[in-house]
């Protein structure tokens, strides 16, 4: 990009180079904003979809989940059991799996833990932004990343992975 300043045979001034770049990262900024923009809405269509089709599975699945039940009062009932007592031995077994499941999920409730690498490292990050000359913080930053290697990376890190729009 030139200026009528560079035009004349002159090198164009501090002031000319900064309005340039400034324009120039306000249009890469603009530009940005809109491939972003446009990016989200095909993923809001597709999310939408995925959606529709997650209720119909689960309207069917539900569907089949009551005719489950049917068929298995009435196999009871074939089995020799009056009716209800097929039905109630239905309903208890049901309220069993129910159990279990509930149990499975609460122990795996029980592991979950905060992210302790993640607080530790944003107390790392607020306590440099606080006081960036501090070079114990800086190192103290370093010694904790170099120590993570058997670790899997930061989600910082995943940002490589996709492709690129630039």
């Amino acid at each position: 990009m030139t200026t009528d300043s560079s035009r004349a045979g002159r090198e164009p001034t501090l002031g000319e180079l900064v309005a340039l770049a400034t324009r120039d990262m306000s249009l890469l900024i603009r530009q940005e904003i809109e491939l972003a923009k446009a990016e989200l809405a095909r993923q809001a269509v597709s999310a939408g979809l995925g959606i529709g089709f997650l209720v119909a599975a689960a309207g069917l699945g539900l569907g089949a989940f009551i005719a489950g039940t049917v068929f298995l009062g009435e196999l009871f009932t074939w089995a020799g059991l009056e009716r209800f007592w097929a039905y109630l031995l239905t309903a208890v077994l049901y309220l069993a799996a129910a159990g279990l499941l509930t149990i499975f999920a609460v122990t795996r409730f029980k592991r979950l833990s905060p992210p302790e690498r993640t607080i530790q490292t944003v107390r790392d990050d607020i306590a440099w932004l606080r006081n960036p000359t501090n070079g114990s913080n800086g190192s103290a930053r370093a010694r904790t990343k170099p120590g993570n290697a058997g670790a899997p990376p930061a989600p910082a890190a995943h940002l490589d992975d996709g492709p690129s729009a630039h």
